[in-house]
């Protein structure tokens, strides 16, 4: 019996247990706690699809609540994560961030590393998926919700696709919005300027009706300005204004022609000019209705839109990392529950444009998802099915090519389409009141991909008594098919100077997709345990180890084509003309990767007055396989022509050219925060946020034609341990109104992620208003 057969065996074993056997036990620990332990129950919800206390949780999760997000320095969803244990943030340029769950930040980006965005984490807004199936990932400046409209932020460190399907493949960030909660009218009006042009502004207006119905409109407005206006070289391997930007791959203007494109030439025939000076400009409006008609019969529908440009770091603009995009979106989301049933409808629609505009692409997501629950007296049960239509409309995909060369870059009535389609179950049976046990399995199947992605996860807890709980988790997570991955179509000549000759030789490329492959999967495996030291310190400890295989990577085939002359001795002699074809083309990779790590969060209040909490992630990875750049030559074919004058040589190689590192992801991250109230008037919270050192490197792999000028292609940028420091102070004028003001970055300008900007102090001044 294999071990997928062991896991649907155990499934099926529980699951039975619902039509056999069942056992009544009491909720001993729970009533062996006080009145005030039991208020102090936090309550989530993501770890384990339903309501249930945080301490009992089977996996490893952080719960940021509103309370610490508003006491803290913090102005952004992205930021407030910092908050939290396991994840790694980074502000590329001021506003925007690139955000890891536990790191393996250059393992699982494919070639690209200077991509922002993380493509294994998935992130909700109340269970609604925000995800772009184009190439991966979150864009953090596009959620139309900002601070004022969340009651808290989940985070579930670890493989959670059995959960929640593929791509909450490092874990899962569930933001939970909450509004009119108290009866009666709910305004709340928030406020701030600050220095470098910052500015942030927000408001939420509800209404609600007896606890019965629930109406709000929110709205929000983030400015944000660089500290720096120049731009990296790749070629110069340094800062430069952007007008003297070179061109690190260099396409030539004529396909039969050998004179490449400058960057200022490619900069006007796609219009690709940036507002250097502004790094963040988005606005956001939601409208949230709740009803409920009875205990266990409710529905909420939500609608919104959001505006942002912002300046991120660009997927493939063959001049420096950061691109200038604009995004527009709009979503609508209803979610229904019915005693044991509940049900979810979502449609997000939209388009990013970047200023290199064969960058851009629309958008259509549609999702449903429905699931049944069902609880006996020790066993419970979750079964349900979801699917997806998904429709982005990309010059990169249409099947007549995009050329780098032509820059045919016009949207056509072209999109690519595809659904999916997934079922899932989860089980969870308490034999004894003191020991859970979890089983779940998800199986998703892609329009446009052969395999079926199969995740599944296995966990039990046991407390031992009400101040102590051990829990262990086994768990398997894979990444989803992309459309840039899978229908990938494009050409690209370029020329490079050849040690060899001398001289400038044109390649011309296809680069291409490929239907059908394998992606990332992560197994993992995790224990920790959960302490309440005293009854007012608590400490959550875990332990993980997990692999990656299933790697996607572009490989590069060439074939270099040399006609030479014969000389009268019949030998090799003077070169007439070189040239070479080839390919790049999506595919499977033999490398594997593994991760060892450990965590901890301690928080202590130290009385009514004063809390403190510290946090912290240990981690080392280690990659093994085919992890550095290969070139190797298949073949050698020589063909001499009728006469024997003329000699033409064909080598054939492929080349990896990926270098993967283990040092992108810090081996240290965390931090702490301080809150002290006085006085009902007064607050005073510090917060920082740490990493180790690590390091970016980027590799042009177009120019990589043999070992001798791979290290002339690296370029690599470190990044120095850092303190990120921040403090505010609240002052309640009344009791609607409050001032407060805000130092952020207090230790100063600094860079956190690789060949992007860097990031200054600022300090804001504000201003809330609730009724």
């Amino acid at each position: 019996m294999n071990f997928k057969e062991k896991i649907l065996l155990f499934i099926m074993i529980i699951t039975s247990l619902l039509c056999f056997k069942t056992f009544a036990q009491k909720g001993k620990v729970y009533n062996d706690m006080t009145l005030e332990e039991l208020l102090d129950i936090d309550v989530v919800v993501t770890a384990s699809k339903h309501p249930e206390d945080l301490f009992e949780t089977p996996l490893s999760t952080t719960i940021i609540s509103k309370e610490e997000i508003s006491n803290s320095g913090v102005t952004s969803i992205p930021e407030a994560l910092r908050l939290s244990q396991g994840l790694i943030v980074r502000e590329i340029t001021p506003g925007n961030y690139d955000i890891h769950i536990r790191g393996y930040d250059d393992i699982t980006k494919n070639v690209y590393l200077t991509l922002s965005y993380n493509t294994t984490i998935l992130v909700m807004i109340d269970n609604r998926i925000v995800y772009s199936y184009f190439s991966g990932g979150t864009f953090w400046e596009t959620l139309p919700v900002d601070l004022i409209d969340v009651e808290r932020i989940e985070v579930v460190r670890g493989p959670a696709s059995a959960l929640y399907g593929p791509n909450a493949v490092t874990g899962v960030i569930n933001i939970i919005t909450s509004h009119a909660n108290k009866k009666g009218k709910n305004i709340t009006v928030n406020s701030q300027i600050g220095t470098n042009e910052a500015k942030n502004a927000s408001v939420n207006i509800g209404y609600n009706w007896d606890d019965k119905t629930k109406l709000s409109f929110s709205g929000n407005f983030t400015e944000r300005h660089r500290f720096d206006t120049d731009y990296f070289d790749f070629i110069r391997k340094g800062y430069t204004s952007v007008d003297s930007l070179t061109m690190f791959v260099s396409p030539v203007k004529d396909v039969n022609g050998n004179e490449p494109w400058t960057f200022l030439e490619y900069q006007e025939e796609l219009g690709a000019y940036y507002n250097e000076d502004l790094s963040l400009r988005r606005v956001g409006g939601n409208i949230f209705l709740t009803h409920n008609f009875k205990e266990g019969s409710n529905f909420d529908i939500a609608v919104g839109a959001q505006k942002s440009q912002s300046q991120r770091t660009g997927f493939v603009n063959l001049a420096t990392p950061l691109s200038q995009t604009e995004s527009e979106s709009y979503y609508f989301n209803a979610k229904i529950n019915h005693n044991n049933f509940s049900g979810q409808f979502n449609i997000n629609t939209g388009k990013d444009e970047n200023n290199y505009k064969f960058n851009s692409y629309k958008f259509t997501n549609i999702e449903g998802n429905l699931e049944y629950f069902k609880e006996f007296k020790n066993v419970s049960i979750r079964p349900g099915v979801n699917y997806k239509f998904l429709s982005y409309n990309s010059p990169f995909t249409y099947d007549d090519g995009f050329s780098f060369n032509e820059l045919n870059f016009e949207f056509k009535d072209e999109p690519k389409k595809t659904f999916s389609y997934s079922a899932f179950v989860l089980t969870e049976w308490k034999p004894i009141s003191k020991l859970r046990m979890i089983g779940a399995i998800r199986v998703d199947k892609f329009g446009f991909n052969k395999n079926y992605f199969t995740n599944f996860e296995i966990a039990s807890t046991y407390r031992i008594n009400k101040n102590n709980l051990v829990r262990a988790a086994y768990s398997r997570a894979s990444k989803s098919p992309f459309f840039f991955d899978t229908y990938l179509n494009s050409d690209l000549t370029v020329k490079y100077a050849s040690n060899a000759t001398n001289l400038d030789v044109p390649v011309d490329f296809t680069v291409s997709g490929q239907e059908d492959l394998k992606y990332p999967t992560i197994t993992s495996f995790e224990i920790g345990w959960r302490t309440k030291l005293k009854t007012n310190l608590t400490l959550d400890f875990e332990a993980f180890y997990s692999k990656v295989d299933n790697f996607v990577n572009p490989n590069a085939y060439y074939d270099y084509v040399t006609t030479q002359e014969i000389n009268e001795a019949g030998e090799p002699d003077e070169i007439l003309a070189i040239h070479a074809d080839g390919s790049v083309i999506f595919e499977n990779y033999d490398l594997k990767a593994n991760q060892f790590g450990a965590g901890f969060t301690l928080n202590y209040d130290f009385s009514d007055n004063f809390q403190a909490k510290v946090f912290g992630t240990y981690q080392k990875t280690n990659i093994s396989g085919r992890k550095d750049i290969e070139i190797e030559l298949t073949d050698i074919v020589f063909e001499p022509n009728a006469e024997g004058d003329i000699l033409t040589t064909t080598l054939s190689n492929r080349t990896n050219p990926t270098q993967w590192s283990e040092e992108a992801t810090p081996s240290f991250f965390g931090g702490f925060s301080l809150n002290y109230k006085p006085n009902k008037k007064w607050s005073f919270n510090t917060d920082a946020y740490i990493y180790a050192d690590h390091e970016f490197a980027n590799y042009n792999y177009y120019q990589i034609s043999n070992v001798d000028n791979i290290d002339d292609a690296k370029v690599q940028m470190d990044i120095r341990t850092n303190m990120i420091l921040n403090a505010k102070t609240i002052y309640q004028l009344n009791k609607n109104m409050s001032v407060n003001v805000t130092a952020k970055n207090i230790l100063g300008k600094h860079r956190e992620y690789g060949f992007a900007d860097n990031i200054g102090s600022l300090f804001l001044i504000g201003i809330q208003w609730k009724y």
